[in-house]
Formats: C-alpha cells, structure tokens, sequence
C-alpha cells in the first residue's frame, strides 16, 4: 500500500498533473497504470481472502483440541498467489514510473490552442 501511494504521488496519480506529449511512453504509461492497480488489487483480495479463511478455520478448533493448528492449515498458494502478485505490482509500478519520466521530455505548454496555420 506504501509503495502504491508513493508511486501516485510521484506521478500525481496520471491525472493531476501536466499535461503529457502524445507518444509511445504515454500509451505504456496508462497500460502500465491500469496493470499496475489491477495487480494490486488481486493482491489485496488474495491476502484478505487468507487471512479471514483462516482465522475461519481456527477460530474453533483450540476449543475442540488440545493443539491450536498453525497458519500451514490453509492451503500454501492462497498467500503465495498473494506474494506473487505484490511482486507483479511493484514491477508494474516501476514500469509505470519509467514510462511516465519519458514522456515528460517535451510536454505541451499550456497556451498551445489548436492547430496552427503556416504562411504559404
């Protein structure tokens, strides 16, 4: 969670910030950045996920038996699926963050109107 902020407010979360020259890093930047809050959010479901299904599956058995089971009850990919995509998002983040820096080269000033006409 600490890394997804950073990364938005170093970016201004793509939206707040200057405007970006049309180009190939600004199309990578935005795929990234969906990319990037997609894998977070898998993320967070996955760890969440685990974490309530196994509090379900000991909140009751210290009542039953006299050894309380570990955290190896719950099945081993539900939190490495978790990890994995916490991985997947930080090198998305930093994709995202690289693409966005290049397209800051030659940004377009403010005052640009429209198209301007040459003289013939």
């Amino acid at each position: 969670m600490a890394s997804q902020i950073l990364i938005m407010a170093a970016t201004k979360c793509l939206c707040c910030g200057r405007p970006l020259r049309p180009s190939r890093s600004r199309v990578w930047a935005i795929v990234f950045f969906i990319t990037c809050w997609m894998a977070f959010f898998i993320a967070e479901v996955c760890l969440l996920a685990g974490s309530v299904r196994n509090a379900y599956h000991t909140k009751y058995r210290p009542y039953l038996s006299q050894n309380p089971p570990s955290c190896e009850t719950l099945r081993k990919g539900v939190f490495g699926a978790g990890a994995a995509f916490i991985f997947f998002t930080g090198v998305f983040s930093e994709l995202f963050y690289v693409s966005y820096s290049k397209t800051g080269d030659g940004f377009l000033p403010r005052d640009t109107t429209g198209i301007r006409m040459g003289s013939i």
